[in-house]
Protein backbone atom coordinates (compact mmCIF):
# COMPACT_ATOMS: atom_id res chain seq x y z
CA UNK A 1 0.00 0.00 0.00
CA UNK A 2 1.87 3.12 -1.36
CA UNK A 3 -0.08 5.84 -1.01
CA UNK A 4 1.32 9.50 -2.07
CA UNK A 5 3.02 10.91 1.18
CA UNK A 6 0.42 9.26 3.39
CA UNK A 7 -0.53 6.50 5.48
CA UNK A 8 -4.08 6.84 6.09
CA UNK A 9 -4.74 3.50 4.48
CA UNK A 10 -2.74 1.11 6.05
CA UNK A 11 -5.05 -0.35 8.79
CA UNK A 12 -7.75 -1.37 6.86
CA UNK A 13 -5.18 -3.01 4.05
CA UNK A 14 -4.05 -4.94 7.04
CA UNK A 15 -6.98 -6.17 8.37
CA UNK A 16 -8.26 -7.13 4.65
CA UNK A 17 -4.70 -8.46 4.02
CA UNK A 18 -4.79 -10.46 7.57
CA UNK A 19 -8.67 -11.80 6.27
CA UNK A 20 -6.93 -13.62 3.47
CA UNK A 21 -3.62 -14.80 4.71
CA UNK A 22 -1.94 -12.05 2.37
CA UNK A 23 1.52 -10.52 3.62
CA UNK A 24 1.26 -6.60 3.41
CA UNK A 25 3.51 -4.37 2.53
CA UNK A 26 3.58 -0.68 3.66
CA UNK A 27 5.01 2.20 2.31
CA UNK A 28 4.31 5.36 0.63
CA UNK A 29 5.02 7.38 -2.54
CA UNK A 30 6.98 11.03 -2.80
CA UNK A 31 7.98 13.37 -4.41
CA UNK A 32 11.27 15.59 -3.27
CA UNK A 33 11.07 19.25 -3.94
CA UNK A 34 12.75 19.75 -7.03
CA UNK A 35 14.31 15.99 -6.79
CA UNK A 36 13.83 12.80 -7.50
CA UNK A 37 10.71 10.74 -6.69
CA UNK A 38 10.66 7.54 -4.52
CA UNK A 39 8.30 4.45 -3.62
CA UNK A 40 9.43 4.01 0.33
CA UNK A 41 9.14 0.57 1.64
CA UNK A 42 8.90 -0.84 5.27
CA UNK A 43 11.15 -3.32 6.06
CA UNK A 44 10.73 -3.00 10.10
CA UNK A 45 9.34 -1.19 13.49
CA UNK A 46 12.39 1.23 12.56
CA UNK A 47 12.00 1.79 8.99
CA UNK A 48 8.01 2.34 9.47
CA UNK A 49 8.54 5.18 12.38
CA UNK A 50 11.32 6.74 9.87
CA UNK A 51 8.01 6.73 7.20
CA UNK A 52 5.87 8.43 9.76
CA UNK A 53 8.20 10.99 10.43
CA UNK A 54 8.99 12.18 6.87
CA UNK A 55 4.96 11.65 6.18
CA UNK A 56 4.43 14.00 9.24
CA UNK A 57 7.32 16.95 8.29
CA UNK A 58 6.23 17.04 4.50
CA UNK A 59 2.47 17.81 5.56
CA UNK A 60 2.64 20.11 8.29
CA UNK A 61 5.43 21.87 5.97
CA UNK A 62 1.74 22.64 3.82
CA UNK A 63 -1.82 23.10 3.85
CA UNK A 64 -4.17 20.63 3.99
CA UNK A 65 -4.39 18.15 1.23
CA UNK A 66 -0.51 19.11 0.06
CA UNK A 67 3.17 18.45 0.75
CA UNK A 68 6.23 19.71 0.66
CA UNK A 69 9.36 16.93 1.01
CA UNK A 70 12.98 18.42 0.87
CA UNK A 71 16.39 17.12 0.47
CA UNK A 72 17.38 18.15 4.16
CA UNK A 73 14.40 15.54 5.53
CA UNK A 74 16.60 12.96 4.86
CA UNK A 75 19.36 13.85 6.83
CA UNK A 76 18.07 11.89 10.25
CA UNK A 77 18.72 7.62 10.11
CA UNK A 78 16.68 6.27 7.50
CA UNK A 79 17.23 2.59 8.32
CA UNK A 80 14.43 0.20 7.50
CA UNK A 81 13.48 1.75 4.45
CA UNK A 82 14.11 0.53 1.09
CA UNK A 83 13.76 2.75 -1.42
CA UNK A 84 12.50 2.17 -4.99
CA UNK A 85 13.76 5.21 -7.36
CA UNK A 86 11.71 6.28 -10.29
CA UNK A 87 14.08 8.40 -12.11
CA UNK A 88 12.49 11.37 -14.71
CA UNK A 89 15.44 11.37 -17.09
CA UNK A 90 17.08 7.73 -16.99
CA UNK A 91 20.56 9.84 -18.39
CA UNK A 92 21.18 11.60 -15.56
CA UNK A 93 23.13 10.24 -12.25
CA UNK A 94 23.23 12.61 -10.21
CA UNK A 95 20.14 11.80 -8.11
CA UNK A 96 21.30 8.30 -7.73
CA UNK A 97 24.41 9.50 -6.50
CA UNK A 98 22.96 11.21 -3.61
CA UNK A 99 20.59 8.42 -3.22
CA UNK A 100 22.85 5.91 -2.91
CA UNK A 101 24.32 7.46 0.03
CA UNK A 102 20.78 7.82 1.52
CA UNK A 103 19.91 4.27 1.16
CA UNK A 104 22.85 2.11 1.02
CA UNK A 105 22.57 -1.53 -0.48
CA UNK A 106 18.58 -0.89 -0.02
CA UNK A 107 18.06 0.93 -3.61
CA UNK A 108 16.64 0.18 -6.53
CA UNK A 109 15.73 1.70 -9.95
CA UNK A 110 12.51 0.97 -10.35
CA UNK A 111 11.21 -0.04 -14.04
CA UNK A 112 7.03 0.70 -15.00
CA UNK A 113 6.36 -0.98 -17.89
CA UNK A 114 2.58 -0.22 -19.19
CA UNK A 115 2.97 -1.75 -23.14
CA UNK A 116 3.63 2.06 -24.21
CA UNK A 117 5.24 2.47 -27.72
CA UNK A 118 8.78 3.21 -26.15
CA UNK A 119 9.12 0.26 -23.22
CA UNK A 120 12.06 -1.22 -25.28
CA UNK A 121 13.98 1.76 -25.45
CA UNK A 122 12.99 2.79 -21.77
CA UNK A 123 13.88 -0.58 -20.61
CA UNK A 124 17.08 -0.30 -22.07
CA UNK A 125 18.17 3.45 -20.82
CA UNK A 126 17.39 2.41 -17.29
CA UNK A 127 19.94 -1.09 -17.86
CA UNK A 128 22.30 1.42 -18.85
CA UNK A 129 21.65 3.99 -15.78
CA UNK A 130 21.91 0.53 -13.38
CA UNK A 131 25.30 -0.43 -14.54
CA UNK A 132 26.55 2.99 -13.98
CA UNK A 133 25.78 3.74 -10.96
CA UNK A 134 25.39 -0.69 -9.58
CA UNK A 135 22.39 -0.27 -8.86
CA UNK A 136 19.87 -3.45 -9.32
CA UNK A 137 16.48 -2.87 -11.32
CA UNK A 138 13.05 -3.70 -10.15
CA UNK A 139 10.01 -4.27 -12.15
CA UNK A 140 7.41 -1.88 -10.72
CA UNK A 141 3.68 -2.03 -11.77
CA UNK A 142 2.34 1.78 -10.55
CA UNK A 143 -1.07 0.35 -9.98
CA UNK A 144 -3.90 2.22 -9.27
CA UNK A 145 -6.59 -0.10 -9.74
CA UNK A 146 -7.44 -3.83 -9.14
CA UNK A 147 -9.04 -4.61 -12.91
CA UNK A 148 -8.70 -2.69 -16.22
CA UNK A 149 -12.38 -2.33 -16.26
CA UNK A 150 -12.47 0.14 -13.70
CA UNK A 151 -10.16 2.58 -16.50
CA UNK A 152 -13.40 4.63 -16.54
CA UNK A 153 -13.86 5.01 -12.71
CA UNK A 154 -10.29 5.63 -12.24
CA UNK A 155 -10.36 8.63 -15.17
CA UNK A 156 -13.08 10.42 -13.43
CA UNK A 157 -11.48 10.34 -9.72
CA UNK A 158 -8.68 11.94 -11.60
CA UNK A 159 -10.49 14.54 -12.79
CA UNK A 160 -12.15 15.35 -9.21
CA UNK A 161 -8.97 15.03 -7.39
CA UNK A 162 -7.89 18.11 -10.15
CA UNK A 163 -10.94 20.02 -9.81
CA UNK A 164 -11.41 19.31 -13.87
CA UNK A 165 -13.31 17.36 -16.24
CA UNK A 166 -11.81 14.13 -17.58
CA UNK A 167 -12.54 15.50 -21.05
CA UNK A 168 -10.52 18.32 -20.06
CA UNK A 169 -7.55 16.02 -17.89
CA UNK A 170 -5.34 15.78 -20.85
CA UNK A 171 -2.06 14.41 -19.68
CA UNK A 172 -3.20 14.19 -15.85
CA UNK A 173 -4.72 11.02 -17.36
CA UNK A 174 -3.23 7.63 -18.06
CA UNK A 175 -2.66 6.84 -21.54
CA UNK A 176 -3.74 3.01 -21.17
CA UNK A 177 -5.33 1.03 -18.68
CA UNK A 178 -2.10 -0.89 -18.22
CA UNK A 179 -1.80 0.08 -14.27
CA UNK A 180 -3.55 -2.81 -12.85
CA UNK A 181 -3.05 -5.83 -10.96
CA UNK A 182 -1.61 -7.95 -13.79
CA UNK A 183 -1.18 -11.51 -14.03
CA UNK A 184 2.56 -13.02 -13.76
CA UNK A 185 2.39 -14.52 -17.01
CA UNK A 186 1.33 -10.96 -18.82
CA UNK A 187 4.17 -9.53 -16.37
CA UNK A 188 6.81 -12.66 -18.01
CA UNK A 189 6.10 -11.29 -21.00
CA UNK A 190 7.07 -7.44 -20.35
CA UNK A 191 9.90 -7.67 -17.91
CA UNK A 192 13.57 -9.47 -17.84
CA UNK A 193 13.23 -12.88 -14.93
CA UNK A 194 15.72 -10.88 -13.14
CA UNK A 195 13.82 -7.90 -12.67
CA UNK A 196 10.79 -10.02 -11.40
CA UNK A 197 13.02 -11.90 -9.10
CA UNK A 198 14.22 -8.72 -7.69
CA UNK A 199 10.42 -8.08 -6.86
CA UNK A 200 10.24 -10.86 -4.60
CA UNK A 201 13.86 -10.50 -3.00
CA UNK A 202 12.60 -6.82 -1.95
CA UNK A 203 9.41 -8.39 -0.36
CA UNK A 204 10.80 -10.63 1.35
CA UNK A 205 13.14 -7.67 3.45
CA UNK A 206 9.32 -6.29 3.85
CA UNK A 207 8.97 -8.14 7.17
CA UNK A 208 7.09 -5.23 9.51
CA UNK A 209 3.16 -6.13 10.60
CA UNK A 210 0.87 -3.10 12.65
CA UNK A 211 0.54 -5.25 14.89
CA UNK A 212 3.68 -4.91 16.06
CA UNK A 213 2.80 -1.27 17.25
CA UNK A 214 1.91 -0.93 21.15
CA UNK A 215 0.47 2.34 22.79
CA UNK A 216 1.22 3.82 25.77
CA UNK A 217 -0.48 6.27 28.00
CA UNK A 218 1.10 9.82 29.06
CA UNK A 219 3.25 9.62 32.39
CA UNK A 220 3.59 13.68 33.92
CA UNK A 221 0.34 13.27 35.48
CA UNK A 222 1.87 11.06 38.06
CA UNK A 223 3.45 12.69 40.77
CA UNK A 224 7.17 11.40 41.83
CA UNK A 225 7.22 8.72 44.08
CA UNK A 226 3.58 7.84 42.71
CA UNK A 227 2.92 5.01 40.60
CA UNK A 228 -0.28 5.57 38.16
CA UNK A 229 -2.33 3.27 40.28
CA UNK A 230 -1.33 4.88 43.34
CA UNK A 231 -2.04 7.98 42.41
CA UNK A 232 -4.97 6.80 40.86
CA UNK A 233 -6.77 5.47 44.09
CA UNK A 234 -5.54 8.62 45.91
CA UNK A 235 -7.09 10.98 43.69
CA UNK A 236 -10.30 8.29 44.15
CA UNK A 237 -9.91 8.53 47.64
CA UNK A 238 -10.17 12.66 47.77
CA UNK A 239 -12.54 12.57 45.54
CA UNK A 240 -15.27 9.89 47.58
CA UNK A 241 -14.78 12.12 50.72
CA UNK A 242 -15.33 15.55 48.39
CA UNK A 243 -18.90 13.21 47.11
CA UNK A 244 -19.99 11.84 50.34
CA UNK A 245 -18.32 14.33 53.10
CA UNK A 246 -20.21 12.60 55.90
CA UNK A 247 -19.15 8.92 55.21
CA UNK A 248 -18.76 7.00 52.11
CA UNK A 249 -21.19 4.53 51.28
CA UNK A 250 -20.31 0.51 52.02
CA UNK A 251 -21.73 0.02 48.33
CA UNK A 252 -19.80 2.91 46.73
CA UNK A 253 -16.84 2.00 48.61
CA UNK A 254 -16.56 -1.88 47.89
CA UNK A 255 -17.40 -0.38 44.16
CA UNK A 256 -15.00 1.88 44.41
CA UNK A 257 -11.98 -1.36 45.11
CA UNK A 258 -13.37 -3.27 42.78
CA UNK A 259 -12.94 -1.09 40.23
CA UNK A 260 -9.72 0.08 40.74
CA UNK A 261 -8.33 -3.45 41.09
CA UNK A 262 -9.38 -4.18 37.30
CA UNK A 263 -8.40 -0.65 36.01
CA UNK A 264 -4.87 -1.80 37.48
CA UNK A 265 -5.04 -5.38 36.52
CA UNK A 266 -5.90 -4.21 32.77
CA UNK A 267 -3.57 -0.68 33.55
CA UNK A 268 -6.06 1.57 32.41
CA UNK A 269 -4.94 4.43 35.13
CA UNK A 270 -2.75 6.38 32.53
CA UNK A 271 -6.73 6.91 30.98
CA UNK A 272 -8.74 7.74 33.62
CA UNK A 273 -5.84 10.36 34.65
CA UNK A 274 -5.55 11.82 31.45
CA UNK A 275 -9.17 12.48 31.51
CA UNK A 276 -9.60 13.90 35.01
CA UNK A 277 -6.88 16.03 33.96
CA UNK A 278 -8.79 17.37 31.07
CA UNK A 279 -12.08 17.71 32.72
CA UNK A 280 -10.30 19.31 36.26
CA UNK A 281 -8.50 21.97 33.98
CA UNK A 282 -12.40 22.80 31.82
CA UNK A 283 -13.90 23.05 35.34
CA UNK A 284 -11.14 25.62 36.64
CA UNK A 285 -11.47 28.24 34.23
CA UNK A 286 -15.68 27.19 34.28
CA UNK A 287 -16.36 25.59 31.55
CA UNK A 288 -19.47 23.31 31.64
CA UNK A 289 -18.25 19.66 31.20
CA UNK A 290 -20.49 16.14 31.70
CA UNK A 291 -19.17 12.72 31.01
CA UNK A 292 -21.94 10.60 29.46
CA UNK A 293 -22.13 7.32 28.09
CA UNK A 294 -21.37 3.76 30.05
CA UNK A 295 -18.60 5.67 31.85
CA UNK A 296 -21.54 7.57 33.59
CA UNK A 297 -21.68 3.98 35.54
CA UNK A 298 -18.43 4.11 37.42
CA UNK A 299 -17.64 4.85 40.81
CA UNK A 300 -14.37 6.29 40.14
CA UNK A 301 -15.76 8.61 37.15
CA UNK A 302 -17.92 9.70 39.71
CA UNK A 303 -15.68 10.09 42.46
CA UNK A 304 -12.79 12.10 39.86
CA UNK A 305 -15.96 14.47 39.20
CA UNK A 306 -15.72 13.02 35.31
CA UNK A 307 -19.29 12.00 35.88
CA UNK A 308 -22.24 13.86 37.60
CA UNK A 309 -24.50 10.77 38.38
CA UNK A 310 -24.03 8.56 41.37
CA UNK A 311 -23.87 5.27 39.88
CA UNK A 312 -25.69 3.77 42.84
CA UNK A 313 -28.98 5.29 41.24
CA UNK A 314 -27.98 3.04 38.08
CA UNK A 315 -27.35 0.06 39.33
CA UNK A 316 -25.47 -1.47 36.10
CA UNK A 317 -22.41 -3.09 36.03
CA UNK A 318 -19.61 -1.82 36.07
CA UNK A 319 -17.96 -4.57 33.39
CA UNK A 320 -20.16 -3.11 30.97
CA UNK A 321 -17.45 -0.16 30.66
CA UNK A 322 -14.40 -2.11 31.50
CA UNK A 323 -14.11 -5.54 31.08
CA UNK A 324 -10.94 -8.21 31.07
CA UNK A 325 -12.93 -10.21 28.81
CA UNK A 326 -13.40 -8.09 26.27
CA UNK A 327 -9.71 -6.69 26.49
CA UNK A 328 -10.78 -3.33 25.13
CA UNK A 329 -9.76 0.48 26.80
CA UNK A 330 -12.77 2.13 28.05
CA UNK A 331 -14.58 4.84 25.88
CA UNK A 332 -15.39 8.06 28.30
CA UNK A 333 -17.22 10.55 26.33
CA UNK A 334 -16.81 14.08 27.92
CA UNK A 335 -19.06 16.91 26.81
CA UNK A 336 -17.64 20.67 26.89
CA UNK A 337 -19.71 23.49 26.08
CA UNK A 338 -19.49 24.14 22.56
CA UNK A 339 -18.66 28.08 22.90
CA UNK A 340 -15.77 27.20 24.73
CA UNK A 341 -14.65 23.67 23.63
CA UNK A 342 -11.64 25.40 21.41
CA UNK A 343 -9.99 26.51 24.87
CA UNK A 344 -9.84 22.50 25.94
CA UNK A 345 -8.36 21.35 22.59
CA UNK A 346 -5.61 24.00 22.65
CA UNK A 347 -4.97 23.27 26.64
CA UNK A 348 -4.30 19.51 25.72
CA UNK A 349 -2.47 20.69 22.69
CA UNK A 350 -0.01 23.26 25.77
CA UNK A 351 0.49 20.47 27.66
CA UNK A 352 1.68 17.23 25.60
CA UNK A 353 2.97 19.38 22.51
CA UNK A 354 2.21 18.71 18.57
CA UNK A 355 4.49 16.41 18.67
CA UNK A 356 2.48 13.76 21.19
CA UNK A 357 -1.03 14.70 20.73
CA UNK A 358 -3.42 15.20 17.98
CA UNK A 359 -6.85 15.09 16.89
CA UNK A 360 -8.44 11.99 15.22
CA UNK A 361 -9.21 12.47 11.70
CA UNK A 362 -12.83 11.27 9.91
CA UNK A 363 -13.24 9.47 6.86
CA UNK A 364 -15.50 10.86 4.72
CA UNK A 365 -16.92 8.59 2.51
CA UNK A 366 -19.41 9.20 -1.11
CA UNK A 367 -22.98 8.59 -0.54
CA UNK A 368 -25.41 8.78 -3.08
CA UNK A 369 -26.10 12.66 -3.78
CA UNK A 370 -22.32 13.15 -3.58
CA UNK A 371 -21.37 10.99 -5.79
CA UNK A 372 -23.78 12.04 -8.38
CA UNK A 373 -22.41 15.95 -7.88
CA UNK A 374 -18.57 14.74 -8.49
CA UNK A 375 -18.96 12.42 -11.08
CA UNK A 376 -21.26 14.79 -13.05
CA UNK A 377 -18.73 17.18 -12.67
CA UNK A 378 -16.22 15.10 -14.06
CA UNK A 379 -18.18 14.55 -17.01
CA UNK A 380 -18.88 17.24 -17.76
CA UNK A 381 -22.77 17.50 -17.06
CA UNK A 382 -24.63 20.92 -16.40
CA UNK A 383 -24.26 22.51 -13.24
CA UNK A 384 -27.68 23.22 -12.81
CA UNK A 385 -29.26 19.51 -14.01
CA UNK A 386 -26.58 17.53 -11.59
CA UNK A 387 -28.33 19.79 -8.62
CA UNK A 388 -31.64 19.11 -10.54
CA UNK A 389 -31.10 14.97 -10.55
CA UNK A 390 -28.98 14.68 -6.79
CA UNK A 391 -31.94 16.62 -5.29
CA UNK A 392 -34.36 13.84 -6.06
CA UNK A 393 -31.44 11.10 -4.85
CA UNK A 394 -31.70 9.44 -1.40
CA UNK A 395 -29.07 7.98 -0.07
CA UNK A 396 -31.48 4.81 0.71
CA UNK A 397 -32.73 4.39 -2.91
CA UNK A 398 -31.27 1.34 -4.81
CA UNK A 399 -31.37 2.92 -8.27
CA UNK A 400 -32.88 6.13 -10.26
CA UNK A 401 -36.12 5.86 -11.52
CA UNK A 402 -36.47 6.45 -15.41
CA UNK A 403 -38.70 9.27 -14.14
CA UNK A 404 -36.19 11.56 -12.47
CA UNK A 405 -33.66 11.04 -15.14
CA UNK A 406 -36.63 12.76 -17.57
CA UNK A 407 -37.10 15.75 -14.96
CA UNK A 408 -33.88 16.34 -15.25
CA UNK A 409 -33.68 16.74 -19.04
CA UNK A 410 -32.00 12.99 -19.61
CA UNK A 411 -33.33 10.34 -21.93
CA UNK A 412 -32.82 7.27 -19.29
CA UNK A 413 -30.78 4.74 -22.45
CA UNK A 414 -28.94 7.40 -23.19
CA UNK A 415 -24.91 6.19 -22.75
CA UNK A 416 -24.26 9.82 -20.92
CA UNK A 417 -26.75 8.72 -18.66
CA UNK A 418 -26.09 5.28 -18.05
CA UNK A 419 -22.29 5.57 -17.18
CA UNK A 420 -23.24 8.87 -15.11
CA UNK A 421 -25.25 6.95 -12.91
CA UNK A 422 -22.91 3.81 -12.89
CA UNK A 423 -20.09 5.35 -11.97
CA UNK A 424 -21.47 7.16 -9.07
CA UNK A 425 -23.32 4.02 -8.02
CA UNK A 426 -19.66 2.47 -8.17
CA UNK A 427 -17.85 5.47 -6.23
CA UNK A 428 -20.72 5.25 -3.59
CA UNK A 429 -18.76 4.04 -0.01
CA UNK A 430 -15.57 5.00 -1.58
CA UNK A 431 -13.75 7.53 0.49
CA UNK A 432 -13.86 11.20 -0.37
CA UNK A 433 -11.62 13.09 1.77
CA UNK A 434 -9.89 13.18 5.66
CA UNK A 435 -11.89 15.14 7.73
CA UNK A 436 -10.84 15.65 11.43
CA UNK A 437 -13.33 14.74 14.61
CA UNK A 438 -15.07 16.54 16.20
CA UNK A 439 -13.09 16.50 19.27
CA UNK A 440 -11.80 12.79 19.53
CA UNK A 441 -7.96 13.19 20.31
CA UNK A 442 -4.86 10.80 20.40
CA UNK A 443 -2.21 11.74 23.68
CA UNK A 444 0.80 9.85 23.40
CA UNK A 445 3.78 8.84 26.04
CA UNK A 446 6.18 9.25 23.19
CA UNK A 447 6.12 11.32 19.73
CA UNK A 448 2.96 10.50 17.92
CA UNK A 449 4.95 9.76 14.79
CA UNK A 450 6.75 6.20 16.36
CA UNK A 451 2.76 5.40 15.96
CA UNK A 452 1.01 7.18 12.66
CA UNK A 453 2.16 10.10 10.81
CA UNK A 454 0.54 13.70 12.04
CA UNK A 455 -0.84 16.34 9.24
CA UNK A 456 -2.58 19.96 9.67
CA UNK A 457 -6.25 20.52 9.55
CA UNK A 458 -7.77 22.71 7.64
CA UNK A 459 -8.71 24.85 10.43
CA UNK A 460 -5.99 26.97 12.02
CA UNK A 461 -3.88 25.54 15.11
CA UNK A 462 -4.82 22.00 14.80
CA UNK A 463 -3.29 19.31 13.73
CA UNK A 464 -4.62 15.47 13.09
CA UNK A 465 -3.71 11.78 12.99
CA UNK A 466 -4.22 9.79 9.55
CA UNK A 467 -6.04 7.74 10.87
CA UNK A 468 -10.05 7.34 11.86
CA UNK A 469 -11.68 6.34 15.42
CA UNK A 470 -12.27 2.99 13.63
CA UNK A 471 -9.09 2.83 12.46
CA UNK A 472 -7.41 3.48 15.84
CA UNK A 473 -9.62 0.92 17.77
Amino acid sequence: MTDECSLAGIVRAWQAAKAVGLPLIVGSEMRIEGGPKLVLLVENLAGYQALCRLVTTARRRAPKGEYRLLHEDFSDPLDGLSALWIPDDPTDCRDGHWLRGMFPARLWVAVELHRGQRDAEKLAALQVLGRTLDLPLVAAGDVHMHARGRRALQDVMTAIRHRTTVAEAGLRLFPNGERHLRPLHALAGLYPPELLAESARIARRCRFDLGELRYQYPQELVPAGQTPASWLRALTEQGLRWRWPQAVPRKARALADKELGLIAELRYEGYFLTVHDIVRHARSLGILCQGRGSAANSVVCYALGITEIDPDRIGMLFERFVSKERDEPPDIDVDFEHERREEVIQYIYRKYGRDRAALTATVICYRSRSALRDVGRALGIDARRIEQLARGYSWWDAGMQPARLREAGFDPDSRVARQWLELASTLRGFPRHLSQHTGGFVIARDRLTRLVPVENAAMPDRTIIQWDKDDLD
